[in-house]
């Protein structure tokens, strides 16, 4: 090896030795330390087993149910006083002497009819009156019946019924209409503003607050729009009397909608007929059930046909001498109906038959081929309508200068009465009680006068039939589930008709929470 060789560098030690590193070693079985693992394994598996057991038990077992009864108070509220309207005298535009057309005035006073099951009716007139009768015998009346203080719930029945016979100057006929509670919405199907045909609209509120009243008006074309006809004004106890002319003149088939605000009313519709220079009869149109797929209309009688034939050829102007159904649907397309007249007692000759008609329009469909006798008018419809039904009465003429007298009468639909009900027969000519059963199940029906006894009426399934009964007295009808009544009244040249109303409710309690 040379002077300048170097000898060769030692390897560096990868993995050197520390001089303080801890050599771990193992602790020698034994006895105590087994004794003190088994001891720990132990509570190991005691502990998971109770968390087991715990879960399941809340899963498995049901949990408490806390409830809390909210506070509450049975509150009756205070009985009131059952209440109706009596439209008051048949109407006419203008004073005694023939003057002042834009003014109404009555045509002498309404006999009217009343009683409660409770024996206490007070009457009251209305105070005002555009037809200047107010706190007269000539304005509307409203009888009223209280409550049973001992038992607010007891249903006190209440009923009323008027009449009037015409016959002064173009004003020649009778004129009958039932009592009837306020609504805040009324239907009106009859009347006619047609040449030689005067309606007027009646709008009642017997409460203590002004009522603001809006029309709706509808004819054979459609519905019709017109100054005035929204927010009326009818005064506390007071009655306002309009010309449907004013609204709609010369529509032949008006229906009129009536919604009020703040104080409820009833309405009427008035109409009187004039051929040329005779007289051609007076009615008084109470409301009507609200549109409806199943319409039913009791009482349809006629009497003198041949009389009332003999008069239709005499030319247009008697043209509605003719039995006629009026229909209306709201909304739009086409209704389908089914229409059946239905002979009392099955005497007479019946009709059915299948019917179309425009929703929002009026529609009048003649019934024809009726012999003499009285029956039920019933409208099945694939949607809500209303309907009610125009009949004449027609009295020979007693000479060669006395023309042959007629009236006529608007049918208006009855509403189902489905518990005990009360109804007052109006003075006149020949009343008749008439009870339809549409239903399909037989209905034994009970019949009781003012202090006499029950008289128990049978009646089939889908028939009707009518009962003579007083002028004057005041009638319950029991025992039965479904059945529709309406009140006639007839005689030479004379005709009035009127629905059956239901009975009011009495004051049930409410439960109320806080």
């Amino acid at each position: 090896m040379s002077d300048t060789e170097l000898p060769p560098a030692a390897e560096p030690d990868l993995f050197p030795e520390q001089e303080d590193e801890v050599v771990a070693t193992r602790e020698p079985l034994t006895a105590r330390r087994v004794a003190i693992v088994g001891v720990r394994l132990v509570a190991g598996v005691v502990g998971l087993g109770v968390a087991t057991v715990t879960i399941a038990a809340s899963v498995l077992l049901p949990l408490p149910t806390v409830s809390s009864t909210p506070p509450s108070t049975l509150v009756t509220p205070v009985p009131t006083a059952q209440q109706q309207v009596c439209p008051g005298a048949v109407l006419r535009l203008a004073d005694d002497t023939g003057q002042g057309a834009t003014t109404s005035s009555a045509l002498g006073v309404p006999t009217t009819s009343s009683a409660s099951s409770s024996g206490s009716v007070t009457r009251t007139p209305l105070q005002q009156s555009d037809a200047s009768t107010g706190g007269t015998a000539e304005a509307p009346v409203v009888i009223s019946t209280p409550p049973n203080a001992a038992d607010p719930a007891e249903v006190i029945l209440l009923s009323g019924a008027q009449s009037q016979q015409v016959n002064e100057g173009d004003f020649v006929g009778l004129a009958a209409a039932t009592c009837s509670a306020v609504s805040a919405d009324s239907w009106l199907v009859g009347g006619s503003t047609a040449v030689g045909r005067t309606t007027l609209l009646t709008l009642s509120n017997p409460t203590e607050v002004p009522a603001t009243v809006d029309l709706e008006l509808f004819g054979e074309n459609g519905a019709i729009t017109a100054p005035g006809t929204s927010g009326i004004v009818v005064p506390a106890s007071g009655q306002r009397v309009l010309s449907l002319a004013g609204f709609a003149p010369d529509v032949v088939s008006p229906v009129v909608h009536v919604t009020s605000t703040g104080g409820q009313v009833t309405a009427e519709l008035q109409q009187s007929t004039v051929r040329g220079l005779e007289p051609g009869g007076l009615d008084i149109v109470g409301a009507t059930v609200a549109p409806a797929t199943e319409v039913v209309i009791p009482g349809l009688r006629v009497d003198d046909l041949a009389s009332v034939q003999t008069l239709l050829v005499g030319g247009a102007s008697f043209a509605d001498l003719q039995t006629v159904l009026r229909l209306y649907a709201p909304g739009e397309g086409t209704v389908s109906t089914t229409i059946s007249v239905i002979p009392e007692d099955g005497v007479g000759t019946g009709t059915s038959f299948p019917y179309e008609f425009d929703a929002g329009r009026v529609a009048e469909v003649p019934i024809t081929d009726l012999e003499s006798g009285n029956y039920t008018v019933r409208i099945v419809a694939d949607a809500p309508t209303l309907a009610a039904v125009r009949v004449s009465n027609a009295a020979p003429a007693a000479n060669a200068d006395t023309p042959a007298a007629t009236d006529f009468a608007w049918l208006t639909a009855a509403v189902a009465l489905t518990t005990t009900a009360q109804l007052t027969v109006a003075t006149g000519p020949s009343p008749l009680l008439h009870i339809a059963n549409p239903t399909t199940a037989a209905v034994s029906m009970t019949l009781t006068a003012a202090g006499g006894e029950g008289t128990i009426v049978e009646l089939p399934a889908g028939a009707s039939t009518s009962l003579p009964v007083e002028g004057g007295e005041t009638y319950t009808l029991s025992g039965f589930d479904t059945l529709y009544a309406a009140v006639s009244l007839a005689g030479d040249g004379m005709i009035a008709r009127y629905s059956a109303q239901p009975s009011g409710a009495g004051s049930e309690p409410i439960r109320v929470y806080r």
